[in-house]
């Protein structure tokens, strides 16, 4: 009897836990995930990056197991999603721990053929908070953006529920099970999630709300957007992590400018010194991808009232490489693997091979001959 293919990723996650990347190890030394299953305890302890307890978990939790957990979901009414499997969010393939099994329930959107972005902030919102978001999350779902939250009280919910009144799609991104009895003031408003868009977790069913959970959560929010908007944050806020991995993931960072005496304005002013783009209004946000999404994205203008839509930005030409006589080695390989898009140091340190601080100086090198440009969070691009 065959194996659903699924289950090995099941399997897997049951034993790293969320949040691992020990699978890109793993898929780097086996062809696939059933012949590093096959491979048994012997070859497993040989590899030498398992904990105790990730191996006494791979040991003791079978394929079969995951399997059966495969028809509990389908009996409950959640679709299992996992790496290389249709509708399985393409942006979450691009960050370095990709979610071995993604849980579902509703419909997701197809991530790479719509604009879309998380919005996130305190728990604890002022009223013109919870207003703030609540109005960004309706215009770019208006205009056809995606708008992904995480389903918590006062910023996450005015997103969702501006999402929603847009008529428009948002995706809430759990972290505990989907059939945990999580914040049950919101049950309905989930419910109208799903029916619309998606609520999805990382987590199995079951799964309970432990604190630990939603920092890992958080890196799906910002994987599945290509920016992050911080409305009201303090000066430590689970939405900062959001940012951050939003950064590191080589996407976007958007922020409402907070008065300096609110006790919600540290987090997003500190974003700004950063370099996150200060935005007024959703058009603000939108105008960065309307040449990724020619004619999909059209928003008036309040002043002129006029629908504004761009020509498709004409296609650059591909860059010519670099005289090898003229630049470092550090430079020459660091400018091959630049694109148009940003990329974050940490994701050209592992495409390189190259340490942080040669990279840096091979930044410089690259910034003098005009070769490179440069954003906010150390991220880098092909210049315009």
């Amino acid at each position: 009897m065959s194996v659903d293919q699924r289950a090995y990723w099941v399997w897997l996650q049951h034993a790293l836990g969320a949040g691992s990347s020990k699978q890109n190890r793993i898929l780097s030394g086996y062809r696939s995930l059933n012949d590093f299953y096959a491979a048994g305890m012997e070859s497993w302890l040989l590899e030498g990056y398992f904990t105790q307890s990730e191996l006494g978990k791979l040991s003791s939790y079978s394929v079969r197991d995951a399997e059966a957990l495969l028809e509990y979901c389908e009996k409950i009414g959640q679709q299992v999603l996992t790496p290389g499997c249709a509708g399985y969010p393409e942006p979450l393939g691009e960050i370095h721990n990709t979610p071995c099994a993604l849980y579902v329930k509703g419909t997701l959107p197809d991530f790479s053929a719509v604009p879309s972005i998380a919005v996130v902030g305190t728990r604890k919102a002022t009223a013109t908070g919870v207003a703030t978001a609540r109005s960004f999350a309706f215009e770019l779902a208006k205009q056809g953006a995606v708008v992904v939250s995480g389903g918590a009280l006062g910023i996450d919910t005015a997103a969702h529920k501006g999402a929603l009144q847009a008529g428009g799609k948002t995706v809430c991104v759990l972290g505990c099970g989907i059939d945990y009895n999580y914040l049950m003031g919101n049950a309905s408003l989930r419910e109208a999630i799903a029916l619309s868009g998606a609520v999805i977790s990382e987590y199995p069913p079951n799964t309970q709300a432990v604190n630990s959970n939603f920092p890992i959560r958080n890196r799906i929010i910002s994987g599945l957007t290509l920016g992050t908007l911080v409305v009201e944050a303090a000066g430590k806020s689970g939405s900062l992590i959001t940012a951050q991995y939003a950064l590191e993931q080589g996407r976007d960072v958007f922020a409402v400018p907070a008065g300096i005496y609110s006790p919600v304005s540290q987090g997003v002013n500190g974003l700004i010194k950063s370099g996150a783009k200060p935005v007024s209004n959703a058009g603000e946000i939108l105008e960065e991808y309307l040449y990724r999404f020619p004619g999909q994205i059209d928003f008036r203008d309040e002043e002129t009232n006029v629908i504004f839509s761009p020509e498709p930005k004409p296609v650059r030409p591909e860059a010519v490489p670099l005289d090898e006589k003229e630049f470092s080695e550090d430079a020459v390989l660091l400018y091959s693997s630049l694109a148009d898009s940003p990329k974050h140091l940490s994701e050209l340190e592992r495409l390189t091979g190259i340490s942080a601080p040669r990279l840096l100086t091979a930044v410089t090198e690259l910034e003098l001959a005009e070769k490179i440009r440069s954003h906010s969070g150390r991220r880098y691009s092909l210049p315009v």
